[in-house]
């Protein structure tokens, strides 16, 4: 494939006497045009059978499919439109990948994707403060071999422009109407080798309608054998969010030809100073009269953090890679709920909260043998918990993780494939609670492209996750009259299988389209419990729990017209659920989304809408989560430095129900629907402007907002 490929505009044209001349005679025709050239000038007129030259235009592809790796080029248009990473995503329509209206990134089947920036792992916050027309073009990779990656199994990394020094500054904010806003500042500065980046932003929501409605039913075994079977009907009136978040971050990158070396410090300090509800109780039947209630919450959390990545090639063959990381989240969280004539339940707990994790990877090239990486991957976490109220108790809890493994991945022409092993050694201790325990891990991937238009992919995978400390606790809290909840101290690791079948399909730049189907099996999972008690229901943590399994499949295709200005985007894909005991159901949901794009000069014009969604809130839960249709109308406006745009989404929708969870089992059932402004009537206006400078700046690799661990709060 010559550098054409890589051209936005590559394109040449040949004029031909007649239609049906084939690419073999142009030498010919050429030479026929130019020894006759002074004749046509002279007898142009006397001569009746001169024909219309017709122009055949041979265009240069911005998308390709290969084996190991597969190439996007943003036009200038698609670049021009977009605020953000996400953005250009969205706009770009890779067929491999699928952007959500709340910007998550993942695969068709729905797994995880990692985003990287010139081989840089890249948070939500660098992919909104990079520069847009400094985008060369995207990849996306299944299972990489490239070390730099450090084993994502699916990843995307934008390759930048680069340049030899100066910098940019870009501020980023929108405001909407449901009272909320944001304002980010980004700034780079780039010296030969090294790069600093300071970043800030600001982040503030105010509204009204949040909370929900609750249907909850009891079944309670009495001791002459019956079942006392009521409900419980919690319904709001009133409910209101504010919330507050800052966020500093320092960034220093050294690049040279053999060492590169990257440093974040970041903070983030996240203050909820109310979240809170208000309405009334009855009963079916009426055991109790009506009352009213009020639940008033509020929350703090101050996280550090350290993230590093120093890549060291020693050779043509040999590299090794270092990834060390360190957060710390500081948590203060209250809840007062009071039901008349029933009393108050008050509810706090404060945690601290450390974790280190250390990735090391040696990784070999045998040149057409394929390349070797030896790794290990080191996880230490601690939490320290104290609750007072409904309980006054404290956790203390201490994870440890030690993960060997290989991975030998070899490319031959049109056949890419990928095989990884290794184990983990995994150490929980919960006050006098010690658990060890080892099990395998493997990675497998096999793709293969007999072109650049096509790509059929498979991958399997099989690992044990460890259980997060918040579930841990033996802390009995009561939220309600009728409701208590625990943890599990004796918990242990669980393992799952999932595979994947991949087939995309991309002729021309005109139309693309992918086929998809994957499975989701967990094995030994817990899950929550609900178990009749002396005060109504209690909630604990089981395991193992019944079977637990997910598929999905689907197509997604997009057509380009009219040269390429006008975008249109559709896909449909079904969720298949089995959810064993304690809930035992069986679901299957479809879905169908549509998205068009409009290039006008300076403007866009976007449309979006997603039918009804229907899906597992995870593995964990019974719940069963249904959300509203969604639709938006968008028009962008971009010139020089300067990018705008005004959404309306949901616009003929002016009441504040949103999703709506089903959770059934044997003693409890819960029905929650859920009011918010996500589903409600909206306006925002969002405006980027990025001042550049200097010359040649390697730009892309933004500082951003950074998150410590979570807390070991009992959930």
């Amino acid at each position: 494939m010559s550098d054409n490929f890589l051209s936005e505009t590559g394109t040449f044209s040949f004029a031909l006497r007649k239609n049906n001349i084939s690419m073999k005679k142009i030498h010919i025709i050429s030479a026929l045009v130019l020894s006759s050239s002074a004749y046509a000038q002279n007898d142009v007129k006397n001569d009746s059978t001169s024909t219309t030259l017709n122009e055949v235009v041979v265009e240069a592809r911005n998308q390709r499919l290969g084996a190991e790796v597969s190439t996007y080029i943003p036009t200038s248009k698609q670049k021009n439109a977009s605020q953000s990473a996400t953005d250009l995503l969205n706009r770009m329509a890779i067929p491999q990948l699928k952007v959500s209206p709340n910007d998550n990134i993942t695969d068709l089947s729905g797994k995880s994707v990692d985003v990287f920036i010139d081989f840089l792992p890249a948070s939500k916050e660098d992919m909104e403060g990079m520069r847009m027309q400094d985008v060369k073009k995207v990849e996306y990779y299944d299972f990489p071999s490239d070390p730099r990656f450090q084993g994502k199994a699916h990843v995307v990394n934008f390759v930048m422009h680069k340049y030899e020094y100066g910098g940019y500054v870009k501020a980023y904010a929108w405001e909407n109407t449901s009272n909320a806003g944001q304002l980010s500042l980004y700034s780079k500065l780039q010296y030969k080798r090294m790069t600093f980046d300071i970043a800030a932003g600001a982040f503030y929501i105010n509204q009204k309608h949040t909370g929900g409605d609750t249907f909850e039913t009891f079944r309670i075994p009495q001791s002459d054998g019956t079942m006392n079977v009521f409900e419980r009907n919690s319904i709001q009136n009133n409910g209101s969010l504010r919330k507050r978040t800052y966020w500093p971050t320092f960034k220093a990158l050294y690049a040279s030809d053999k060492i590169t070396m990257q440093n974040v410090i970041g903070a983030s300090f996240d203050h909820t100073p109310a979240d809170n509800q208000s309405g009334y109780i009855f009963y079916t039947p009426e055991i109790s009269r009506r009352t009213d209630f009020t639940q008033y919450s509020q929350s703090r959390v101050n996280s550090l953090s350290y993230s590093g990545y120093w890549n060291f090639i020693l050779n043509d063959k040999n590299t090794i890679t270092f990834s060390p990381r360190y957060s710390h989240s500081h948590t203060n969280t209250c809840t007062l709920y009071a039901e008349a004539n029933t009393g108050e339940y008050n509810n706090a707990a404060k945690d601290n909260s450390h974790q280190f994790k250390g990735d090391l990877t040696y990784s070999h090239s045998f040149g057409k043998w394929g390349n070797l990486n030896a790794m290990i991957q080191t996880i230490i976490t601690t939490n320290t918990t104290e609750y007072s109220g409904t309980a006054n108790t404290s956790d203390n809890a201490h994870t440890y993780r030690v993960g060997p493994g290989m991975q030998y991945s070899i490319s031959k022409g049109k056949v890419y494939g990928m095989i990884g092993f290794g184990f983990h050694w995994d150490r929980q201790e919960y006050l006098d609670h010690k658990e060890n325990s080892t099990a395998p891990w493997i990675d497998f991937s096999l793709q293969y492209s007999p072109n650049n238009r096509h790509s059929l992919r498979s991958e399997f995978h099989h690992m044990k996750s460890i259980p997060s400390s918040s579930y841990r606790s033996s802390a009995i809290i009561q939220s309600n009259p009728l409701m208590s909840y625990t943890g599990n101290p004796d918990l242990v690791s669980y393992g799952s299988y999932d595979a994947a079948l991949n087939y995309s399909f991309i002729p021309n730049n005109t139309f693309s389209l992918s086929a998809f189907a994957s499975t989701w099996i967990v094995d030994n999972r817990y899950v929550y419990d609900y178990q009749p008690s002396s005060s109504g229901i209690l909630r604990t943590i089981k395991q193992p729990g019944g079977a637990y399994s997910q598929w999905n499949y689907g197509v997604y295709g997009t057509v380009r017209l009219f040269d390429r200005k006008l975008q249109i985007s559709a896909q449909i894909n079904a969720t298949s659920v089995h959810n064993g005991d304690p809930y035992n159901y069986n679901k299957t949901h479809i879905v169908y989304a549509f998205q068009a794009n409009y290039y006008l000069d300076n403007w866009t014009f976007s449309g979006i809408y997603y039918s009804p969604q229907g899906y597992p809130d995870g593995c964990m839960v019974g719940t069963w989560m249904k959300t509203k249709s969604y639709c938006q109308l968008q028009v962008g406006w971009t010139k020089s430095s300067w990018n705008l745009q005004l959404q309306f989404a949901n616009f003929t929708r002016w009441h504040w129900r949103s999703d709506k969870s089903e959770m059934h089992s044997k003693f409890y059932d819960k029905i929650e629907q859920t009011h918010s402004i996500n589903d409600h009537a909206l306006g925002r206006l969002a405006v980027t402007y990025t001042f550049g400078f200097g010359k040649k700046v390697r730009q892309g690799d933004e500082a951003s907002q950074q998150s410590g661990i979570n807390s070991g709060i009992l959930k």
